[in-house]
């Protein structure tokens, strides 16, 4: 896995050569390429996310995207709510468009999962210390009754061969629209760090905290939640950073 040989950083550091990392600066962007979302599950799950950061600031949309994993549970990656937000907003999509009503929600936990370890020589030139790798959940005000929520992975050793993403960034600053892509894992550690590889698509800012999902005999599961992209140049790259949805709850309410 030699491709990984040239890149490295952490989240949001800015200045080298390479970049990696969903808290870049430039125009709001979500997914390039890829696909506009259907009305399957994983589209029905997906939610934008917005967060209000000082009373006497106006409310800022974040350039995030997560997943409903309980009927008043959503997942996503912790920097989507940095800052200690006093709320959050959470917009659902029919299609690939918005839609309402318009729910709030509040900071209920956020993790920094164990990146685990990487097979020797699988990814010899890449430091997991250096991967940007966290998940937040948020508790919704009100249960959603008219969602079904997406299970959790229970077995992180069990990497799929293949995975989707769901994403949604700003337009003008309001939401954007869904979209989808398909990812290839290329190298995953011991506990389900993932790097895949986005196919005739890239990632962007605005798909930080968007599900990552795989199907099983069972259906719809979700592997983890998009933390970082490697890329050359912001705010898009073709290799996404994947921390493991195994590791909320400790394993407790997970698939």
């Amino acid at each position: 896995m030699s491709i990984f040989g040239t890149f490295g950083g952490r989240l949001a550091r800015v200045g080298s050569a390479l970049a990696i990392g969903f808290g870049l600066a430039g125009p709001a962007a979500a997914i390039e390429g890829g696909a506009p979302a259907g009305r399957d599950a994983l589209a029905r799950a997906t939610v934008a996310i917005g967060t209000i950061t000082q009373p006497e600031e106006a409310l800022k949309l974040t350039r995030c995207t997560g997943v409903l994993i309980a009927p008043d549970l959503v997942l996503t990656a912790a920097h989507c709510v940095n800052g200690d937000p006093l709320g959050a907003l959470v917009i659902f999509f029919r299609g690939t468009e918005p839609a309402r009503p318009v729910r709030a929600a509040r900071v209920a936990a956020r993790y920094s999962p164990d990146p685990g370890e990487m097979l020797p020589n699988a990814a010899p030139d890449v430091s997991l210390a250096d991967l940007s790798l966290d998940l937040a959940v948020l508790r919704l005000t009100e249960p959603v009754t008219d969602r079904r929520p997406i299970a959790l992975a229970a077995d992180p050793k069990r990497v799929p061969k293949r995975l989707r993403i769901a994403g949604a960034g700003l337009s003008r600053g309001s939401v954007g629209r869904l979209r989808t892509a398909t990812l290839t894992p290329l190298v995953a550690s011991s506990t389900g760090l993932t790097i895949a590889q986005a196919r005739g698509a890239q990632v962007c800012f605005g798909d930080s905290g968007g599900p990552v999902v795989a199907q099983d005999r069972n259906g719809t599961y979700v592997w983890g939640v998009a933390s970082a992209v490697i890329s050359r140049a912001a705010p898009c790259g073709r290799y996404v950073v994947i921390a493991p949805a195994a590791q909320v709850f400790s394993g407790s309410g997970a698939r």
